[in-house]
């Protein structure tokens, strides 16, 4: 009887948490990349961006969790800081080439 036979429990056990730690570091990376860097520029606050960026999600709800995903202890931000964003909220992002009727020259 061959060793993998005679320890076919071991060898499947082996084999689940083999798969397992594959599902988490494909799982992680594909996280990691969907995080995109927006550049802080003078006048940004947490406030305008969430203006800009949350989408539906209320205001302080998005400045709580970028704040947790960017590990600031405070909502202070400054020029020439990168933080990170979800790369899905980017949509939210107002186009500037787009004029609407009501907008001053």
């Amino acid at each position: 009887m061959t060793i993998i036979q005679k320890h076919s429990y071991f060898t499947a056990l082996f084999t689940l948490i083999l798969i397992f730690s594959i599902f988490t570091v494909v799982n992680h990376n594909n996280e990691e990349a969907q995080m995109s860097h927006v550049q802080i520029e003078e006048g940004d606050t947490l406030w305008t961006l969430a203006e800009s960026f949350s989408g539906e999600t209320p205001h302080q709800q998005w400045i709580d969790e970028i704040m947790k995903e960017n590990g600031l202890t405070t909502s202070k931000i400054v020029a020439g800081q990168s933080i990170k964003i979800p790369s899905d909220r980017l949509k939210y992002a107002p186009d500037e080439t787009i004029k609407l009727a009501g907008d001053a020259e």
